[in-house]
């Protein structure tokens, strides 16, 4: 069993396969960009060191002809990934290229008293904090808002949050 495993194990990492990095409503993916193979891409050069840190690369062809280095370019090219960063300033070899985790959605408040108490009914502020909403119909009638149930209904996410609860239109959907 140990031998099956281990040889799982070297398969895996011989394969080069992107893994998910982080828990998100779509996996947020990770891979290295090569930048030689950038350089020669776009420069038919290669790629050069000029100080030991992440932000020293450059494409080199001569002393006179030098180019810098788009690694988020390198990241489209080579993985299709929108945007690179390095873990390290101090270690060149630090880059790596990832598709953002997505912006959790926001939540319709209206909509929820809409569907709960009527096409008469609104969100409603109360106050000036997160936990001051209510709906409201006409001047008397008010209800209380299930965010988390507003939330389940038009993301499909169990749960709700708010960023800042001083800022009232900073609630979102999680997981």
């Amino acid at each position: 069993m140990l031998k099956k495993s281990i040889a799982l194990l070297m398969t895996l990492t011989s394969l080069n396969v992107a893994a998910p990095v982080e828990a998100s409503p779509l996996p947020v993916i990770k891979d290295r960009p090569n930048l030689q193979k950038y350089c020669y891409q776009h420069h038919r050069a290669e790629a050069r060191l000029t100080a030991f840190s992440a932000t020293a690369w450059q494409c080199w062809k001569s002393p006179t002809q030098t180019w810098g280095i788009s690694v988020n370019q390198a990241c489209k090219d080579q993985h299709g990934l929108p945007k690179s960063a390095y873990d390290n300033k101090h270690d060149p070899y630090s880059w790596y290229c990832y598709k953002p985790k997505p912006k959790a959605p926001g939540v319709d408040l209206t909509r929820y008293c809409k569907k709960h108490f009527g096409q008469s009914a609104r969100a409603k502020l109360v106050g000036s904090s997160a936990l001051d909403w209510v709906c409201a119909s006409g001047t008397h009638n008010r209800w209380g808002i299930s965010v988390s149930t507003a939330c389940k209904e038009q993301h499909g996410l169990p749960k709700a949050a708010y960023s800042d609860r001083k800022n009232p239109y900073s609630w979102y959907c999680h997981r």
